[in-house]
């Protein structure tokens, strides 16, 4: 059987087709994402492929950073969240540590289940045109859901589509577990990445109809598991790390290696995970990206903004990497030669400015039939860019404004423009290590324009920023995989934070090894056993020297650059569901103490032994892992098990039982 891999990252989009019975790789291709248009670059990939393959291919299997990205740099659909039973002031105080920026697009309701308090549906009635208003989906999420199976967001999302088809998401829905706000920063995202998989989705399908193609699309979780195109849909909260733990599964299957740490570097990020005794680590509490806190199961994945394509600036006479991923100037240059002439004028003319006059803006998509959600200024940016791509102080001259005040930051979060500037990428044109396939000198050319304005601003040679953008990199890595080691070495202790002065040191001890000159008497010293394995397309440019500072070797297998696409096709269905039981001590009119065992499945049942309330729970959590493993679109069930985990709590040496949650694991093949 033959099938076929798909990662759309943030600087490539990679393609493999794969014997599953040979485990061989047949044919592997490479090109870059166009962003603006996903189709022209997943076309490009899956037409490099032998057309034999493709046709004899039985599906088609993504991944992609789309979605790490998104949440990375904050973009996605706008969304109101609905708390029911949550107070403002308590996620005023709160709202930081679980990745919201405030609380402006929340919405809040009083309720207690427990108590049979329901909200003031009246109240939520008269909030609803409000909530349509400039909204592409709403979240709900309810306080303490098992004590009446989520009713309160079931009603929330029927009075709300009674008015209109919008996107309704319910947390209970995806997430069963009790903390509120997490569900409901996990609802949250679910809904405003629904745009982001929506768009991908339909880019793939653009491409396969060109080529007469119809194969079923499957996508990988974040636990590494593959689900169906209508079950991703629905939740693609779900596949929120999907194309790092892609990255893991393809890098272990190339490599072999039963100790190592896992490194893949995109286009906006870069991600890190680690293999003991040939089994990736993971997450228990849900996997975290960008800030946000979420329920999502999943292989434990550092993700951090680091990549080919971000955005090199400067201040203060130094030169230092952002967070935010922009498109490098040198890809720009190659499909745009047009902009050469700005960027050589910016490079001869200005001595120095604080703004980044070389950068340029590009614009993605039509704000057609929604002009009234953007101001004035805004709207006049979208029409001036309209014939292709201007730098920023091109745009500030045809609105007749300084530059200072150009503010073009929300179109860029979603996505209508689509900024362009210096980037890692753009070092490694100058320095050789990155072709352009298409026009490569005028790429060269920009690459250079860009650096040789950058180093006018700090007063350093443009001959030396492509190698100080190197270090910066290779720095940057270093000092990430040291907090990971720590981290893992310091598991208990990992809530409180890695301490506060180990960056510091790592950037000390990363210096020490690069130098060779460390002081005799003292030297900062940071070492592992494990392999450094490296896959994505940038990383052997840089993994060598960072190895080499932690005393160990760097591994960079053939195919590296496309393990993304590989670990795509190497997987099956699976679920878990959980059913959860509560005892409840009670003592009769005799003063005779006895339990009470509640089983919260779609309705609360009581029953007076454990051993019976088990039995029912574990009935009802394989029902629910069957019918959600088949929802993601297993044909065949090929595992279907339960287990039992007891809660108890401990004090003055007695124990007592509190409840027990029972685990149903199904998996199934899909084709």
């Amino acid at each position: 059987m033959i099938g076929i891999g798909i990662d759309t990252g943030g600087t490539c989009t990679d393609a493999v087709a794969y014997d599953l019975e040979k485990e061989e790789i047949l044919a592997s291709a490479k090109s870059s994402t166009t962003h603006e248009k996903l189709e022209k670059g997943i076309g490009e990939s899956l037409g490099k492929l032998p057309r034999e393959l493709v046709e004899e291919a039985s599906y088609l299997a993504l991944s992609t950073t789309l979605a790490t990205n998104a949440c990375v740099e904050n973009r996605g659909g706008r969304v109101c969240l609905v708390f029911i039973g949550v107070s403002e002031k308590t996620l005023e105080e709160n709202y930081e540590s679980y990745g919201f920026e405030g609380t402006a697009d929340m919405r809040f309701l009083d309720a207690d289940p427990s108590k049979g308090i329901e909200p003031d549906w009246e109240a939520f009635e008269a909030m609803i045109p409000e909530i349509l208003d400039g909204y592409d989906s709403v979240a709900v999420s309810q306080f303490l859901p098992r004590e009446n199976n989520g009713a309160y967001e079931k009603e929330a999302r029927r009075r709300i589509r009674e008015r209109s088809e919008i996107t309704v998401v319910c947390a209970y829905e995806i997430f069963k577990d009790v903390n509120v706000i997490k569900r409901g920063a996990g609802a949250y995202l679910n809904a405003r990445l629904i745009p982001v998989i929506e768009e991908f989705f339909a880019a793939v399908h653009h491409v396969l109809d060109d080529m007469g193609l119809s194969l079923p699309l499957l996508i990988m979780r974040s636990d590494g598991s593959l689900v169906s195109e209508e079950y991703s849909r629905n939740y693609p909260v779900e596949t929120l790390l999907c194309g790092p733990t892609a990255s893991v599964k393809g890098a272990m299957q190339l490599a072999g290696e039963e100790q190592a740490v896992i490194i893949d570097m995109g286009g906006a990020t870069s991600d890190i995970a680690l293999v003991k005794d040939g089994v990736p680590k993971t997450n228990p509490n849900g996997v975290s990206v960008g800030g946000w806190q979420t329920f999502v199961r999943g292989v434990e994945i550092d993700t951090f903004a680091l990549g080919g394509d971000s955005r090199v600036f400067y201040r203060d006479g130094e030169v230092f990497l952002e967070a935010e991923r922009v498109m490098p100037i040198s890809a720009l240059a190659s499909q745009y030669p047009s902009v050469l002439a700005a960027l050589k004028a910016c490079a001869n003319r200005y001595n120095g400015s604080a703004r980044p006059l070389y950068e340029h803006l590009l614009l993605q998509k039509s704000i057609r039939g929604r002009e009234s959600r953007y101001t004035s200024r805004e709207r006049r940016v979208c029409e001036v860019l309209a014939d292709g791509p201007k730098s920023i102080g091109e745009v500030a001259d045809l609105l007749g404004i300084d530059v200072f005040q150009l503010d073009t930051g929300r179109l860029e979060q979603e996505q209508i423009l689509l900024r362009s500037g210096f980037t890692p990428t753009d070092a490694m044109v100058i320095r050789g290590d990155r072709i352009v396939e298409e026009r490569p000198d005028d790429a060269a050319a920009a690459a250079g324009y860009a650096a040789a304005f950058i180093a006018k601003n700090i007063g350093r040679n443009a001959d030396d920023m492509a190698d100080e953008v190197y270090r910066l990199v290779r720095e940057k890595l270093f000092c990430n995989l040291v907090r990971n080691l720590w981290s893992d070495a310091h598991e208990t202790g990992r809530k409180k934070g890695v301490p506060a002065d180990l960056e510091r040191f790592a950037k000390e001890a990363f210096a020490e090894a690069c130098s060779g000159q460390a002081d005799s008497f003292y030297q900062h010293m940071f070492s592992t056993s494990a392999v450094l394995l490296g896959v994505g397309a940038p990383i052997h440019v840089f993994l060598d020297e960072v190895a080499q500072a932690f005393r160990t070797t760097a591994h960079v297998p053939a195919y590296a650059g496309v393990s993304n696409a590989l670990g795509a096709l190497l997987g099956d269905a699976c679920v878990y569901e959980t059913v959860h039981i509560r005892v409840e001590y009670e003592i009769s009119q005799w003063d005779e103490e006895g339990e009470i065992y509640i089983v919260y499945g779609d309705r609360k049942e009581s029953f007076a032994s454990l051993d019976d309330a088990v039995a029912r729970a574990a009935v009802l959590a394989k029902s629910r892992a069957e019918r959600k493993v088949r929802e993601c679109g297993a044909a065949e069930i090929t595992f279907l098990t339960h287990r039992v985990k007891r809660k108890e709590l401990t004090a003055n040496l007695c124990t007592i039982l509190q409840g027990a949650d029972v685990t149903a694991c199904a998996r199934g093949r899909l084709y």
